[in-house]
């Protein structure tokens, strides 16, 4: 039986960061994925924005993944060449009874540490920005937009040159508890191959809480069940796109699945408008645009945009959000645990991490090291491990 000290379930932003990270403490990892390359879900299907940090609750590991990750991705940006543009962005009242909540995020995001953060009158705002609409804004000059597969393919890049061993076409079928790690089953085309790890991280996205199940933890008593969130995207017309530099977003609804369609420019000079927010009644990952949504979509930017004409947008893409937060329901936050306090030591769960989960990627990535590095010190003394 092969044996690695530490085995990644997944091969998203969040896998790739968390293999790059850890191949610093260990040169034995595997990373093991079910699709035949890596990012081709979440990662690849969102709006490619850095955020700043403005939405969270104070002291969440959101908010406090968000801001450590927002510095450290710019910094990898820059030092690995991944493109990327810091655009700043406004998030708009549309009229006065939404004032009050720019008001509030301005309060929390300073709580969080964002920094830069101003409210602007109609007029300082439309100086910024000659053609959008509404009566304020919060203007964050931290959030920009990168290339996400860029970024991922040197995340790669610098895992495989570190001797990080990838395994794609193949997905974890059966994980079972033994005294010196775990042992896990890994089903390919040719068959089921079983593999011993002393840790075990799982950042298997929309899958991650049917991994932990797998590994005998029990979801619902630890809350861990995921609702699927699909978002839909539209593009605009290119020649309506020059018509703002910014990123433009609407005043969050408070039980909302998301922040609410807005404005996002990409590297290309593109713009795109989204994402929605619809939870299926079944898990089913269906990335089909639904074009008679366009309507809707026009309704809800014409607001912000007034520019916009409805014949200007067609549809574009869409992607799933593995959430914890039912519909309607109350903040959660990401899990990040490892699970020795439920018998599961050396098993590193990550379940729920959506946005700002590609901004905190590196930040994440950080946390999960320091979590496999105390527990593989404890196997060297000859205390971890064990139930």
């Amino acid at each position: 039986m092969y044996r690695t000290d530490i085995l990644i379930i997944g091969s998203g932003v969040i896998g790739l960061a968390a293999a790059n990270e850890l191949s610093a403490i260990s040169k034995n990892i595997v990373v093991v994925e079910k699709n035949k390359s890596f990012g081709r879900e979440t990662s690849s299907r969102n709006s490619e924005v850095i955020h700043s940090g403005i939405y969270y609750p104070q002291d969440t590991l959101k908010a406090r993944m968000c801001v450590r990750g927002r510095g450290l991705l710019y910094r990898f940006c820059i030092e690995n060449s991944v493109p990327y543009k810091k655009t700043g962005k406004l998030i708009v009242a549309a009229d006065r009874e939404e004032v009050g909540g720019i008001e509030s995020l301005f309060t929390n995001a300073g709580n969080n540490g964002v920094p830069g953060l101003r409210i602007m009158d109609r007029e300082e705002m439309r100086r910024m920005e000659p053609a959008i609409g509404g009566v304020a804004a919060l203007y964050s000059p931290e959030t920009g937009i990168l290339d996400s597969h860029i970024f991922m393919q040197s995340l790669f890049a610098k895992a495989k040159d570190a001797g990080v061993d990838f395994v794609f076409d193949s997905e974890a079928a059966g994980i079972k508890k033994q005294n010196d790690g775990y042992r896990v089953t890994i089903k390919d085309r040719s068959g089921d191959t079983d593999l011993s790890a002393k840790v075990v991280v799982n950042c298997a996205g929309l899958d991650s809480d049917l991994v932990a199940e797998m590994a005998g933890i029990d979801i619902k008593a630890n809350k861990y069940e995921l609702h699927y969130c699909k978002g839909q995207y539209f593009r605009v017309n290119q020649k309506k796109a020059r018509f703002i530099s910014r990123l433009v977003y609407p005043v969050p609804a408070p039980s909302a699945g998301g922040l609410g369609i807005h404005a996002t420019l990409d590297l290309g000079g593109g713009l795109r408008l989204g994402p929605d927010h619809e939870y299926p009644e079944n898990r089913v990952k269906d990335y089909s645009v639904d074009g008679s949504k366009r309507t809707g979509f026009y309704r809800s930017i014409k607001r912000l945009l007034p520019f916009i004409e409805e014949a200007d947008i067609f549809p574009d893409t869409a992607g799933i959000r593995p959430k914890l937060k039912a519909y309607g329901s109350d903040f959660r936050d990401f899990v990040i645990n490892e699970e020795a306090g439920s018998g599961f030591p050396g098993f590193i769960n990550l379940i729920g991490i959506e946005s700002p989960g590609l901004t905190a990627a590196l930040a994440i990535a950080e946390y999960v090291r320091q979590m496999a590095s105390a527990h593989l010190l404890l196997m060297d003394k000859g205390i971890g491990g064990k139930v």
